[in-house]
């Protein structure tokens, strides 16, 4: 009696394992369906090689005009960036002594001007007895 209850569970089982890989396999046919129409849009969409050849001159021409324009930049031929005034810059304009007022920074970019080295790592009382010399 326990055999056959046996058998009937693991029939069962069976059939149920077999619907679930039917279900799986049905599945995978809607999907490799989608799959293809998708393809197809994506090659619709591409150009064709003929016309991405005929483009090629075009952007090595681009390419070597920003390769010279790149070159002219680092060699000092072509116009620069315009820097933005800091406060640094107005300070040791307008007075070449630092003093107490001057922030960290002021001092640390009026060191860097100067030529000093060390001065990212001094106090700001530091800094003002480097720079008043």
């Amino acid at each position: 009696m326990a055999n056959k209850r046996l058998k009937s569970a693991a029939g069962v089982a069976e059939d149920q394992l077999k619907a679930g890989a039917k279900k799986l396999q049905e599945q995978l046919v809607t999907v490799e369906k989608a799959v293809e129409k998708l393809a197809t849009k994506a090659k619709e969409k591409l150009p064709a090689p003929a016309d991405v050849k005929a483009e090629i001159p075009e952007v090595r021409r681009r390419v070597q005009q920003a390769r010279a324009s790149v070159t002219r930049r680092k060699s000092g031929g072509g116009p620069r960036p315009v820097a933005a005034s800091t406060g640094a810059e107005s300070r040791s304009s307008t007075s070449s002594t630092p003093d107490d007022s001057w922030s960290v920074a002021d001092l640390r970019a009026e060191a860097k001007r100067r030529g000093m080295t060390g001065y990212s790592r001094k106090t700001k009382a530091e800094l003002l007895a480097d720079l008043r010399g």
